[in-house]
């Protein structure tokens, strides 16, 4: 377990890029392998996953069946062919807690950044777990120090650990998964603009402004609420935190946003769901897929779109 926790600082930094990812969620497990050569997907797999498998959260054990999840994700490696064991990996976001803190400035030394970066995890988490381990990224800013930070527990890492060292598999990146869809975003052409991440169990959402990210925020679905809600209630749903969000950005930041950027990671055909979403919403929105030029069909560009922000 030292070895593990000596090592969490450096799974949520992007400087070592495996070739292959896997991402699991409550719903589904995806993954894909990159040639190292060209730098293009080469195989891929998204496989559906039975209910109750995974439980996504911050706090309980997150895998109630490892062994079905152990044979699922094997099933997946078969389509991969991997050319070595090392792998990055995205977990349910509602396994972690993800927050971007701003700063006039922040000292030199490593210790005392961690020291202040800490004191402002524990107001957003008074109760922070004893085994909670934090890692953080400087974010590019103009204006302030930007630190995107994100809060796991030892214990809930640790399963996701002792899964892929079953399987003989070295997780050397671990990410959060919309902000490696915001990797995917040209900042330039998108300065100001929100990014929605609707996932079975959970909404997600990034605001970018100035090209930099300013806000996170994690909404948890009620369990069903995308499955027995009509599809006009799911889509109000969605649209009321979004302009919540917007609208919170607007007050914090003193900015506005000006389009949207919307990735469905469901299972199922929604292409009603989009259309609604885009009718509501009150900012011109488009898929994130829009800018991927791989020639992924439409469906496994948004189920992947997380992976190929992670290592492409």
């Amino acid at each position: 377990m030292a070895l593990f926790t000596d090592r969490i600082k450096s799974y949520f930094i992007r400087q070592f890029l495996p070739r292959s990812a896997i991402q699991l969620t409550s719903s589904y497990l995806s993954g894909i392998h990159v040639s190292s050569k060209e730098g293009k997907i080469k195989n891929h797999f998204i496989l559906p996953l039975e209910k109750g498998v995974i439980q996504p959260s911050f706090s309980n054990k997150n895998i109630k069946n490892p062994a079905l999840l152990e044979k699922k994700i094997k099933q997946g490696l078969e389509k991969l062919h991997l050319s070595d064991n090392k792998i990055a990996c995205l977990i349910p976001e509602l396994s972690l807690k993800a927050f971007v803190f701003s700063f006039d400035s922040l000292p030199s030394s490593r210790e005392q950044r961690e020291r202040i970066i800490r004191f402002r995890v524990k107001k957003q988490i008074p109760l922070l777990p004893d085994d909670a381990r934090f890692s953080f990224d400087r974010l590019r800013s103009n204006s302030s120090a930007k630190i995107f930070v994100t809060v796991a527990r030892a214990s809930i890492i640790q399963e996701y650990e002792d899964l892929f060292s079953k399987l003989h598999l070295k997780v050397r990146a671990l990410g959060v998964p919309t902000l490696s869809l915001y990797y995917l975003l040209n900042k330039e052409e998108e300065r100001d603009l929100l990014l929605i991440n609707i996932e079975e169990d959970s909404l997600s959402l990034i605001a970018g402004l100035n090209s930099e990210v300013a806000v996170y925020r994690l909404k948890l679905f009620i369990p069903g609420s995308l499955t027995n809600f009509s599809g006009l209630q799911r889509v109000e749903n969605i649209v009321k935190e979004v302009e919540n969000t917007v609208n919170f950005v607007e007050d914090k930041e003193k900015k506005k946003v000006n389009s949207f950027r919307v990735r469905l990671g469901l299972l199922e055909p929604e292409e009603e769901m989009f259309s609604q979403l885009k009718e509501k919403l009150s900012l011109p929105a488009k898929g994130i897929e829009a800018g991927l030029t791989s020639k992924l069909g439409l469906r496994e560009k948004m189920i992947l779109s997380p992976l190929i922000g992670q290592i492409l």
